[in-house]
């Protein structure tokens, strides 16, 4: 990963990533016979630990829904998942997804399993707070490309949101659709209203 991150997925080599690790390119070829090989895997294991991150997360948070999707919000962007590094690889495997089926099909797995789970945590919310007429797969769908877009965004461009300020639009959208339980959206002070009220 260090080394995707580095020279992006077509530079990297074995003999980067042999030097990176600290091992002759003999061993790496002996266990990755091709490059396509290890960088398959290299994804594999990047799906399976942001799969058990989000696992971890939503058992923590127990069974409220919205402690459930504030965990959500929390793994995406917090320092496991959303570091450099990981950002880096992430938009690295999705550009060559266009042409690869075997990583388009793995991330269209990872992306509907949790859409699926924000799809559930909001049909807790809409049995618990009585609200109607809301399309819950297009709030799951919208969620998974607002997290997509801030992972582009603190990939390619990263002073360009903060972290903290990507959480909180992430839990005002939520708010639009549930303002019982993440409270009503509130339009930012004008510099007018600042003055008068500072």
């Amino acid at each position: 990963m260090k080394t995707i991150a580095r020279y992006g997925y077509a530079r990297t080599t074995m003999a980067h990533v042999a030097k990176t690790a600290g091992l002759s390119q003999g061993i790496v070829n002996f266990y990755f016979k091709t490059k396509e090989a290890l960088l398959y895997e290299t994804f594999v294991h990047l799906a399976e630990e942001y799969e058990t991150l989000i696992g971890e997360a939503l058992a923590a948070a127990g069974d409220d829904p919205v402690d459930g999707l504030i965990a959500m919000i929390e793994t995406d962007l917090g320092p496991r998942v959303c570091t450099p590094t990981k950002i880096a690889v992430w938009l690295a495997f999705w550009a060559e997804s266009r042409s690869r089926p075997k990583y388009r099909d793995l991330y269209r797995k990872l992306a509907d399993d949790y859409s699926r789970q924000v799809h559930e945590l909001c049909e807790k919310l809409v049995a618990r707070g009585g609200y109607e007429g809301l399309d819950l797969e297009a709030i799951s769908v919208g969620f998974v490309a607002l997290i997509d877009g801030f992972w582009v965004n603190l990939g390619v461009t990263p002073h360009f949101v903060e972290r903290e300020k990507a959480k909180a639009a992430c839990r005002a959208y939520f708010a639009g659709y549930f303002p019982a339980d993440f409270g009503p959206l509130v339009a930012p002070a004008t510099p007018e209203e600042s003055r008068k009220t500072g």
